[in-house]
């Protein structure tokens, strides 16, 4: 009996026209099977009619990410889709996201492309995070919305920073 090798694996992104992200991440998983593509989405709770639920949205609208194996020549092997408008690089003529970006993703990767709501507690003035994506981006958080219940956060990626708000559940002190 033979082991099966573990292969490097590294994440790649590609941006596409907004609102077809699953349709892109279908047609890269269809054409390379050993590709795992996303859209990443968060849990949000929303309120309609007086009844509060929850509600899954997209995070960030025309990326799709993707790992793949780190020897891959990832650009020829995607498909020609007229919904992909480019790969993105973290250097010149190179898909494979390198330093913080490939931090980001291998880390929206580790939700299975799902963000659920952090949990929190209120001690006072202060919101105290307990669990959830925002306890990992504690050092990343610029503001609090008490009553909305969100946190907006600032990461960097493709040399941009991205400001968006993640929501929490405030629950008694642990």
């Amino acid at each position: 009996m033979s082991e099966a090798k573990s292969v490097e694996r590294a994440y790649g992104c590609v941006f596409c026209v907004t609102g077809k992200e699953l349709a892109v991440v279908r047609h890269i998983e269809r054409a390379c099977d050993d590709v795992r593509a996303a859209v990443i989405h968060q849990v949000k709770l929303k309120t309609s009619h007086g009844e509060a639920h929850t509600k899954e949205t997209t995070l960030y609208p025309g990326y799709v990410f993707f790992d793949a194996p780190a020897h891959e020549a990832m650009v020829q092997r995607l498909p020609n889709d007229e919904n992909i408008i480019s790969v993105l690089e973290s250097v010149p003529g190179e898909w494979r996201l390198c330093g913080d970006d490939a931090k980001l993703v291998k880390w929206l990767f580790s939700y299975h492309g799902l963000l659920p709501m952090s949990t929190a507690y209120r001690e006072g003035d202060w919101i105290q995070v307990v669990s959830g994506p925002l306890l990992d981006l504690q050092n990343k958080i610029v503001h609090f919305d008490k009553h909305h219940k969100s946190a907006q956060v600032e990461v960097t990626f493709h040399n941009r920073v991205i400001k968006t708000w993640l929501q929490f559940e405030l629950i008694g002190k642990p």
